[in-house]
């Protein structure tokens, strides 16, 4: 007895090539032979196992669409999948008019334009492509996270959630709520929506997250689902050019050399912040050794920077076996720990939540594993013992009136944290000036791609760097042909590589003068993985200060929201990319500028003008 899954569609779609396949194709649907169309088939192919049993077949006029609501003829023929015939016909076509939302009808075709978030999101003046009607079968994936029987049945969960919610809110809907109701058809794709993100976004801990987004769900009420329908439809609402949501344009009004100039009386001292991680002078030779002897007593134990598991490390590999660490696999969480937002009217308590996979704090060892253990270091001394620090030296070939934005990325070694990515781009052009991988000192134990942007791949490919690559203000670098925009992902650059940290520091000086401001945020990282010494610094979180002060600071990704209304820092597809330190370089150039707005304004208040290209300082 052969196994006939014709009413699935198959996961290889137009390309399938299996001889008499067992899934359902689009070319297995044969025209009928009636000379009215017909569309129950097509839309029973279309549904799928969870359409039910076939239905009576019924003429096209009499057809209820799938709100319950009549369609003409030229309506049913535009729905995907439907047949047609090709018998002439009798009648002179209907005129086909735009569909608009609908008022009466909630569950009308039109309203099946809305988001899955059910909000209307367009005025009913507006024409309105209604979305294809989907069945509560998870969308097919190039790379699902779990089996097709696991998704189905978190899926349904998810659902049957909405749906009681969705009912409860309906029953004491005022008029005025009645927007936050969802149709079936939008519940269904609320729940297709969410679904497919959690798939794609967190596919190694989709099961844990999916439990937890049904059970939080679970517990909500209808007031609190009534503040998510708000919140939701607010999204949607169409944005007013002066809405606070629009990013913002910072302008001064100069020209770049004085736009440096007033840059220059924002530089930020470090020489009282040694115990931030900020290094205002060079180790001295003496300190350097007795870090060394530190290392050689303890024999290579370090304690994990994730699982904080002590182990041993090998620089060189362990002669015995070629071992680079001990301790075996490292099990960890790689996201951060939050508390999560309470609800109106909640008042249960709230445990700490891990970002990675939403799981309570103490509940588990760790949902990520990688094949080593990893430690950084972070005092001067022991920097300074794998490559010593340096002053930036006179260059009089630096332009005078040129500031650089930097950011460095780094992976883990047996050394600790390394430079493995430096780019510097132009302030305030943003013109990229450097960019380059870095081949670490150490044996590389983890790139840390999922932050630093940089993947075994792109080292791979990575081509030596030579002289003639490319000049300063060059265009930007080659894209890589195996890294397109397909499926939403942006095109990865090839970069050149360097042979080590100090070839990336030589270049980087040769960007600089003493005087050079030179902007990033958190700079002290970025100086430490360059080992520079550099006297006129513009680090963004000095200029915008935790309220708690140090060691608390805020994030690039945070003030860039904050300030400039810009989103950085986001996955653009499927595919998880990790920062990239050109877009970093040029945020934190950005917020520079816009301080140096604030202070153009502080100094014009104060009197100050420009008078034939040159800042006059007010009469005193």
């Amino acid at each position: 007895m052969s196994l006939d899954l014709k009413h699935i569609p198959c996961p290889a779609g137009n390309s399938c090539t299996a001889f008499k396949c067992i899934f359902g194709h689009q070319r297995d649907i044969k025209a009928p032979t009636v000379t009215t169309p017909q569309v129950d088939d097509a839309q029973q192919f279309k549904a799928g196992r969870d359409s039910g049993p076939p239905k009576k077949r019924v003429k096209v006029d009499d057809a209820p669409s799938a709100n319950n609501d009549h369609k003409s003829t030229s309506d049913v023929d535009a729905l995907p999948g439907s047949v047609r015939t090709a018998t002439k016909q009798v009648s002179p076509p209907p005129l086909k008019r735009p569909s608009t939302v609908s008022k009466t009808n909630p569950g009308s075709a039109g309203s099946l334009a809305k988001a899955s978030t059910g909000s209307k999101a367009v005025s009913n003046s507006t024409p309105v492509k209604p979305r294809k009607v989907e069945t509560l079968n998870p969308r097919l994936l190039k790379s699902s996270p779990a089996s097709h029987e696991t998704r189905t049945k978190l899926l349904r969960l998810l659902h049957g959630e909405y749906t009681r919610l969705n009912k409860e809110l309906k029953k004491d809907a005022s008029a005025s709520e009645e927007e936050l109701v969802l149709s079936d058809q939008d519940i269904i794709f609320k729940s297709l929506d969410d679904e497919e993100k959690t798939a794609l976004e967190k596919p190694s801990v989709y099961s844990n997250v999916m439990k937890n987004m049904v059970m939080q769900y679970k517990r909500m009420n209808t007031a609190q689902w009534k503040d998510e329908r708000k919140q939701a439809i607010a999204k949607l609402a169409p944005k007013d050019t002066n809405d606070a949501s629009v990013p913002k344009n910072i302008e001064t009004g100069l020209p770049p050399a004085l736009e440096v100039q007033i840059l220059r009386r924002l530089l930020t001292p470090i020489q009282n912040l040694a115990n931030h991680g900020y290094v205002p002078s060079v180790p001295k030779p003496e300190d350097i050794q007795k870090a060394k002897d530190g290392q050689e007593t303890a024999n290579g134990w370090e304690q994990c920077d994730r699982c904080k598991q002590r182990f041993q490390v090998f620089p060189g590999r362990r002669g015995e076996d070629g071992a680079l660490t001990s301790g075996g696999m490292c099990r960890y969480h790689w996201g951060k720990q939050y508390v999560p937002l309470k609800h109106p009217g909640d008042r249960s308590r709230r445990e700490k939540r891990w970002k990675c996979c939403t799981e309570e704090v103490g509940e588990s060892a760790g949902c990520h594993t990688e094949d080593f253990h990893v430690f950084k270091a972070s005092k001067a001394n022991m920097l300074a013992a794998v490559m010593n620090y340096r002053e930036t030296p006179p260059n009089p070939s630096a332009p005078a009136d040129r500031a650089v934005a930097f950011d460095c990325e780094m992976g883990y070694t047996v050394h600790g944290l390394e430079l493995i990515r430096l780019t510097a781009v132009s302030w305030p052009a943003g013109k990229v000036l450097l960019d380059v991988l870095v081949r670490p000192i150490g044996e590389i134990l983890d790139l840390n791609s999922r932050f630093s942007g940089v993947w075994p791949d792109d080292m791979a490919r990575a081509t030596p760097w030579n002289e003639s690559y490319p000049p300063p203000l060059a265009a930007e670098p080659a894209v890589s042909e195996d890294w397109g925009s397909e499926d939403g992902q942006v095109a990865k650059k090839v970069l050149p590589i360097v042979p080590s940290p100090e070839a990336a520091r030589t270049l980087l000086f040769s960007l600089l003068a003493p005087s050079t401001p030179l902007i990033g945020h958190g700079l002290e990282n970025d100086l430490n993985a360059t080992r520079i010494i550099h006297p006129a610094l513009v680090d963004t979180i000095l200029l915008y200060p935790h309220k708690a002060g140090l060691p608390a600071r805020m994030g690039l990704k945070h003030l860039m929201s904050y300030h400039l209304n810009r989103q950085i820092q986001q996955e653009t597809g499927p595919k998880m990319l990790g920062h990239d330190s050109a877009e970093d370089a040029r945020a934190a150039g950005d917020l520079a500028k816009l301080r140096v707005v604030e202070e153009w304004g502080k100094m014009q208040r104060m009197g100050w003008k420009v008078v034939e290209g040159e800042l006059i300082q007010p009469d005193t």
